[in-house]
C-alpha cells in the first residue's frame, strides 16, 4: 500500500539499518587505497628525514608503516579483490586504518603534525559508505584517538630543539579537529544514506515501471489480436452459416448440420468474447490502444481498487472528449495514488479530471483524516511513511508516493499534497497540455472488416 499519508502517530523515518543493502565497498578499493597511503607515508619519511634532515625515528616510523604493507600483501595474496565487504568488515578495515595512521603521527609529533588533517578521511569515507552503528563507532574511535594526540609525550621531528606549541593552541588544534571530524561525518553520513536510499527507491520504481509496460504490452497485444482477428473469423461465421443453410434446406446429413451448428455457436462466442476485449480497451482505430481518453485512462487506473469497502466517483469537465497518449507511468502513478487514498477513505475517493487550453488537471480527494502536517512537505521522499513496517509489502517502505511522484513526473507533472474540502486529503496533477495531449497527426485508414 503506498503510504506518506495521515495519522501523526504512526509518522515512521525508516531506520536505513532496517533497509536491503546492495552490497558494500570492494576490497579491492580498500586495499589500493591502502597501497596509495603505504606510499604516500614512506614518500614523506623520506622526505622529511633525508631532505629536510629532521629525526624521524625510522627504528619506530618504518616499521609502523610496514605493518599496514604486510597486511596488504597478506590480502593481495590470499583474498579475491572483488569481494564486497559487509558493513562490520568495511567497518575493521576503516578502523585499523584509522588506528595505524594514528600510531604513525603519535610517534612524529600528534597534532602538531601537519598530516593529522587525515585522521578525518577514515571516519569520512566510513561515513558515506557504512550504517549509523559502524559510523558511530569509528566517531568514537576517531575522538579517543585525537585525544591521544594531544598528550603525545613524542616532540614533533625538528632539526634544531623541539618546536614548543602552547597549550592553549594545542587545545585549540584539538576542538577544532574533532568538531570538523564530527561535522564530516555527520555530512557525510547524512548525503550518503540519502542517496543510498533514492537509489534504492528509483530501482524499485525501475521495477514497478517495468512491471506496468509489461502489462501494458500484454494488454495492447489481447485487444491488437481481438481487431484483427474479428474480419477473419466473421467471414468464418458468415461461411459456416450460408452452408448451414443450404444443408438445413436439403435435410439430407443431420449429423453435418449438427457439426455447422456447433460451428456456427463456437464462432459468435469467440467473436463476443472479441468484441468484449475491444469494448475494455477503446482507442482510436489503427493507433493500437495507444491513445485512449483521458477519462478512460483514470478508470484503468482506479480500477482494481474499486468494489473494496469504499466508493470511487468520477466527474470530469468534458474529460471523455480529451484524447491522450495512454502511458504505462501515468497509469500506474495515478493507481498508487487512488491506492493510498482508498485505504484511508471513510466513504469515498473522488476523481475529478479537467482541463482549459494550456493545461491537465487531475485532483484525486478522499475523506479520510488527511495528511500529516508534520510531513505533508515531505511527501513524495522515499523511505517516509506513516505506516509500520509490514514484512513483504512494499507499502511499508514508504515507495508508494515516491514511486508515483517519480512517474509522473517523468510525463512533465508537477504534484501538489493539500487538504480536501471535507478534510481529508487532497492530490493534485497538473501537466501542460502540449506534454500529455500527443493526439497522432495522421489517422490510420480503416480496417476493411
Amino acid at each position: 500500500m503506498p503510504t506518506g499519508h495521515k495519522a501523526s502517530e504512526d509518522l515512521i523515518l525508516i531506520d536505513p539499518e532496517l533497509l536491503p543493502d546492495g552490497g558494500g565497498v570492494r576490497l579491492g578499493t580498500l586495499v589500493l587505497i591502502r597501497w596509495m597511503a603505504v606510499a604516500g607515508q614512506l614518500a614523506a619519511l623520506a622526505f622529511v628525514g633525508f631532505v629536510l634532515g629532521f629525526d624521524v625515528r625510522p627504528d619506530i616510523t618504518v616499521p609502523i608503516v610496514l605493518t599496514s604493507a604486510v597486511l596488504n600483501l597478506w590480502y593481495s595474496f590470499r583474498a579475491d579483490a572483488n569481494t564486497r565487504l559487509n558493513d562490520r568488515q568495511s567497518a575493521a578495515h576503516l578502523a585499523f586504518d584509522l588506528v595505524h595512521l594514528a600510531t604513525l603521527l603519535f610517534v612524529t609529533g600528534g597534532l602538531a603534525n601537519p598530516f593529522s588533517i587525515l585522521l578525518l578521511a577514515p571516519t569520512s569515507v566510513s561515513a558515506s559508505i557504512l550504517g549509523q552503528r559502524s559510523t558511530k563507532l569509528l566517531i568514537a574511535l576517531s575522538l579517543v584517538l585525537v585525544s591521544a594526540l594531544a598528550v603525545t609525550p613524542f616532540p614533533l621531528p625538528w632539526s634544531q630543539p623541539p618546536l614548543e606549541i602552547h597549550e592553549v593552541l594545542m587545545a585549540g588544534l584539538w576542538v577544532s579537529l574533532c568538531f570538523t571530524l564530527v561535522f564530516l561525518a555527520l555530512y557525510m553520513a547524512r548525503v550518503g544514506r540519502e542517496g543510498r536510499h533514492r537509489a534504492r527507491a528509483l530501482a524499485a520504481t525501475q521495477i514497478a515501471l517495468e512491471q506496468e509496460q509489461k502489462l501494458s504490452a500484454l494488454g495492447t497485444l489481447a485487444a491488437a489480436a481481438a481487431h484483427e482477428l474479428g474480419t477473419p473469423l466473421g467471414t468464418i461465421l458468415l461461411a459456416a452459416r450460408d452452408r448451414l443453410e443450404i444443408l438445413q434446406s436439403q435435410g439430407t446429413d443431420p449429423d453435418a448440420e449438427s457439426d455447422l451448428e456447433l460451428i456456427v455457436a463456437e464462432a459468435t462466442r469467440c467473436r463476443n468474447i472479441l468484441s468484449e476485449l475491444r469494448e475494455q480497451r477503446r482507442a482510436g482505430a489503427g493507433d493500437h490502444f495507444t491513445h485512449m481518453a483521458l477519462e478512460a485512462v483514470l478508470r484503468e487506473a482506479a480500477a482494481p481498487h474499486e468494489g473494496r469497502g469504499v466508493s470511487i466517483r468520477f466527474r470530469s469537465e468534458g474529460a471523455d472528449a480529451l484524447v491522450i497518449r495512454r502511458q504505462p507511468e501515468l497509469v500506474h502513478a495515478v493507481r498508487n495514488i487512488v491506492e493510498n487514498a482508498a485505504g484511508y477513505a471513510r466513504r469515498g475517493v473522488d476523481i475529478v479530471a479537467g482541463w482549459d487550453n494550456e493545461r491537465i488537471d487531475v485532483i484525486i480527494d478522499d475523506d479520510g483524516p488527511g495528511f500529516d502536517p508534520q510531513i505533508v512537505k515531505r511527501l513524495g521522499e522515499p523511505y517516509v511513511t506513516t505506516r509500520q513496517l509490514v514484512a513483504g509489502r512494499d507499502g511499508g517502505l514508504g515507495l508508494g508516493l515516491f514511486i508515483a511522484k517519480t512517474l509522473l513526473e517523468r510525463t512533465g507533472a508537477t504534484l501538489t499534497f493539500d487538504r480536501s474540502p471535507t478534510g481529508g486529503a487532497r492530490v493534485w496533477i497538473s501537466w501542460r497540455r502540449d506534454d500529455l495531449e500527443q493526439v497522432p497527426e495522421t489517422e490510420d485508414e480503416s480496417d476493411d472488416g
